[in-house]
């Protein structure tokens, strides 16, 4: 008995902590939803965008006082006419910032807003004046969320139409985002959305006719191959043979040992960047779907390695053993679909390892939900890749 209450101090300590600064007073009232969230401490914390109305807000010391960071030009902030950077905004929609993380308040906000009647109230005032007054912003109204939604919701398909016809006026890119906006305008499904990723791929065919490879970088490589050789799959069309071509070759050029760093070969600063490399090595499964000559052993060392990681703990950042805990960043969803696609070139069925791998990757990216915007970069990829994860998953 001795001997097992050693073994438990640890855990004791722990839980008398734990107890003890629950009941401490804190600015926020209820629990942690996203991995960062504004510090009760910190003189400035930023939120970049308040949605629709056009506004970046500053939170100030003490917590928090709200200030007017920037107005985007022709937003219906900037529409009033009366909305300018240093203002101290009072209340919105009457609430002052309290309680709760604002980024989650000022969703809950717009939400209401465009089930409404799109008004949103800012109370505000100079700095170094008390008088207040209400400056009206009206946003687009879009209703609300049915119960089933994203499915069957006339306003998630509106926000994603908006959102395709907004990546349909960026034009093509070979990067990181230039790759993810030609993923999402392929999901949606859409005849018009297909054509604009056509013509894109046509452009890049003919703006890089005179070169070998397309990327110094191993992130715009895989987040470009990806959606490139999933337009072949579904369409046939040759055009975008040579891009694939190319973006092979750029894979193969800048691989090490397992992977990819972050950007180029002769970057060991960081080694292995799993984050990237997991998209890479879809793509090189992808590419020799589509018929691409590649190097096999490339291909086949990297399958091996990320192989690995699936169903013992988390994706690791880069030259570690797979990680504990329940965060994410993506990398987890993300090799749902490396081993996905690698089921898909063996045709192995649902009992092979490959399919057993993707649907731990999915499950454990699943895990992470409520540590969200996890991650250096600021989040998002856990977003992208967490829930699209999961979809693989639909018929079990």
């Amino acid at each position: 008995m001795h001997r097992l209450f050693k073994l438990l101090i640890p855990q004791i300590l722990v839980l008398c902590f734990v107890l003890e600064t629950s009941g401490q007073n804190s600015f926020y009232a209820e629990d942690r939803l996203f991995t960062t969230r504004p510090s009760e401490t910190d003189h400035l914390t930023e939120i970049e965008r308040f949605g629709p109305v056009g506004l970046s807000i500053e939170l100030h010391q003490p917590a928090f006082v709200m200030k007017i960071g920037s107005v985007e030009a022709g937003s219906p902030a900037d529409q009033t006419g009366q909305l300018k950077a240093g203002q101290i905004i009072e209340t919105i929609n009457r609430q002052p910032l309290r309680n709760i993380d604002p980024r989650i308040q000022l969703g809950n906000i717009i939400t209401e807003a465009e089930a409404g009647n799109g008004v949103i109230t800012l109370a505000v005032r100079n700095e170094g004046d008390s008088m207040t007054r209400n400056v009206v912003v009206r946003i687009p109204t879009l209703g609300r969320y049915s119960d089933t939604w994203p499915l069957n919701c006339a306003k998630s398909d509106h926000i994603v139409r908006g959102l395709a016809d907004w990546a349909a006026k960026q034009g093509p890119q070979i990067s990181y985002d230039g790759g993810l906006r030609m993923l999402f305008l392929l999901s949606t499904g859409e005849d018009q959305d297909l054509r604009v990723v056509r013509d894109w791929v046509a452009q890049l065919a003919q703006e890089t006719a005179n070169q070998d490879s397309l990327s110094s970088n191993n992130w715009h490589t895989g987040y470009s191959g990806i959606p490139i050789a999933e337009y072949y799959i579904r369409t046939g069309d040759t055009t975008a043979l040579p891009l694939i071509q190319k973006l092979v070759s750029s894979a193969e050029r800048n691989y090490m040992p397992g992977g990819w760093s972050t950007r180029t070969r002769g970057n060991f600063r960081y080694g292995r960047i799993n984050a990237a490399g997991v998209h890479v090595t879809t793509f090189l499964l992808l590419a020799a779907e589509c018929g691409a000559e590649l190097d096999p052993h490339i291909k086949e060392a990297a399958l091996r390695q990320f192989t690995r990681f699936a169903g013992r703990g988390n994706v690791p950042y880069g030259d570690h053993l797979p990680e504990n805990g329940y965060t994410d960043n993506g990398k987890n969803g993300a090799l749902a679909f490396t081993m996905q696609a690698a089921n898909a070139v063996s045709r192995g069925g649902e009992q092979s390892v490959y399919a057993r791998a993707r649907d731990a990757s999915a499950i454990r990216g699943f895990y992470s939900t409520h540590w969200m915007l996890h991650g250096h970069t600021g989040g998002g990829l856990g977003e992208i890749w967490r829930g699209a994860g999961m979809g693989l998953m639909h018929d079990k």
